[in-house]
């Protein structure tokens, strides 16, 4: 019997929250963007750029950001 995707979701719903992120983070990465996407994404790296060169931000390393980003996921859902 194939599992739907209800059951799959309930008994992924039974993992530690860090698995649970993990789990996600992959499902996202296994489905290729819309060209519409794209087109978003492409225009904020554009706008970041920008904001780097006039030296409105500071930039951190790509594990810092991840980790800040994983962070903010995980206080939002415990709060």
């Amino acid at each position: 019997m194939t599992p739907t995707v209800q059951q799959i979701f309930e008994e992924a719903l039974t993992l530690p929250e860090a698995s649970r992120l993990a789990l996600a983070e992959r499902l996202l990465e296994s489905v290729a963007p819309s060209p519409h996407t794209v087109a978003d994404q492409m225009t904020e790296v554009r706008q970041r750029i920008t904001d780097m060169e006039a030296r409105r931000v500071q930039p951190v390393s790509g594990p810092e950001g991840l980790n800040r980003v994983r962070e903010t996921l995980l206080n939002r859902a415990a709060a």
